[in-house]
């Protein structure tokens, strides 16, 4: 789909800018007040993009439902650490939490057997 490709880009910029931001390597080529600008924009377009298109995701829904918002609090908490907004470290562990969840979150507990046929004491 077109819009996970362009919001795969999205991300990569803005994580390059992320880099410039936090590490300040690259400052020569971007300033801090461009790296900053663009890291808004280009990753609130990839969060966007990606949080309208989670059902299209190669995962299920809910787990992808959970990853994105999780990633969009995260990014809120890095906007409150780039504006010296208070309490940035809890949104941003918020947001890794929910995050985490989302990758020990089953959405396959209905009680169904998967198929067994791979065991070794299967003939039994």
């Amino acid at each position: 789909m077109i819009l996970k490709r362009i919001a795969g880009i999205c991300f990569g910029v803005s994580f390059l800018m992320a880099i410039v931001l936090f590490t300040n390597i690259g400052i020569g080529i971007f300033p801090k007040s461009v790296a900053k600008i663009i890291f808004l924009i280009v990753g609130s377009i990839a969060l966007l993009l990606n949080l309208l298109s989670f059902r299209f995701g190669k995962h299920d829904a809910n787990f992808n439902f959970f990853y994105w918002l999780g990633s969009v609090i995260v990014f809120i908490g890095l906007i409150f650490l780039l504006m010296h907004w208070p309490f940035p470290y809890y949104v941003i562990i918020g947001g890794m939490a929910i995050v985490g969840f989302s990758f020990i979150y089953n959405p396959k507990i209905d009680g169904t057997n998967s198929d067994k046929s791979d065991l070794l004491d299967d003939e039994l």
